[in-house]
Order: structure tokens, then sequence, then C-alpha cells
């Protein structure tokens, strides 16, 4: 499996916890063990088209986007189970999980500083393009980090070291049947 993180502040609890080495530097920073790769995409929706086009290219695999996104109940964990891009106004539906609790998750071109209904990111919607264009499943887990005030977002790993057990875990449950219709 593939792991997208957009910064490395967000993916320090995972390489660590899945005793990830570092194998590349450039054009990403890409991790590895003997089962996931983890890649630091970068910020915003084109930075995670191309590193999503870039890991691909090298093998295809199943993809899963950790990372931090505005919402209203600020430190909660998320499967994103639809996801709405403003750019291209198209909607993608993922798989539910049976063991969180499922959000829309809304993709903008800069962070979000008004109020929505539904989750805020800057990534989701290119990596479910990327997956669909190269026929692989993807998941999307996201932990509200603001209440749509980016200045207040954090800037250390706290809330993803504090769900990094669920989130293995729910990397772990990934079967044929979690990702059953989103090829």
């Amino acid at each position: 499996m593939l792991i997208l993180c957009a910064t490395k502040t967000e993916a320090v609890p995972i390489i660590e916890a899945l005793k990830m080495q570092k194998i590349a530097c450039a054009p990403y920073s890409l991790f590895a063990n003997d089962e996931h790769r983890l890649l630091i995409t970068g910020i915003g929706a084109v930075a995670a088209a191309a590193a999503c086009g870039y890991a691909l290219g090298q093998k295809e695999e199943p993809l899963c986007n950790i990372g931090y996104a505005a919402g209203n109940a600020i430190g909660k964990l998320y499967n994103i189970s639809k996801v709405v891009d403003t750019c291209t106004h198209k909607v993608y539906h993922l798989p539910k999980s049976e063991h969180l609790p499922n959000a829309a998750c809304t993709t903008l071109p800069q962070p979000a500083t008004k109020r929505l209904e539904t989750l805020a990111d800057m990534e989701a919607s290119a990596i479910v393009q990327a997956a669909k264009r190269f026929k692989q499943p993807c998941k999307i887990l996201k932990i509200v980090s603001d209440a749509f005030n980016p200045q207040s977002c954090p800037h250390d790993s706290s809330l993803i070291e504090v769900y990094t057990v669920t989130i293995l875990r729910e990397i772990s449950l990934q079967s044929p049947k979690n990702f059953q219709g989103n090829r």
C-alpha cells in the first residue's frame, strides 16, 4: 500500500510506527518497509497529483491518504466516504468504514477559512482522481486540525500521534472487501 501525507509532520508518526526507512529524497521524500511505501506529497492538489503519478508510475498499488483537515470537531479522526472537488465540481464516493465515523471532505485550492458543512482539505480529490486513473483503490483518513482557521492548525504531529494505532489498524484491515466499488 502507498501511504500519502502532504507534510512530514503528518507522516512522522506513521514512518516511526511502521519502522520505515527513507529510500528516496528527490523528487519526493519516499519511505518504505516490506509492506508499505509512504510518500510526502507536498501541500495542494497539484502537488498531490504529481506525487501520485510519480509513485504509481513506479509501482501500482492501493492508496491511503492520511492527514489533517479543517472541520468542526477538532481532534477527531474520520474515514472519508465522499470527496467534493470545488474546482471541477465532481463528487467521488469511497467505501465507508465500519470502525470509524464517516464524513465528507471538500477539497479546496487554498486553506479553508470559512466554515463548511464538510471537512476541508487541499489534496483528497487529486488523490482520488489519481487512484481512479491508475485503477487503484483509495482510502482517505483525516484528522480535524482546526475549525476553519489555518493559523490555529498544529505544526506538530500530536494529532496524528493520538491516532497512530487506530490508523495502522485501519490500514491493516484493508482488503479487497474494504475497497469494493472503488476500482
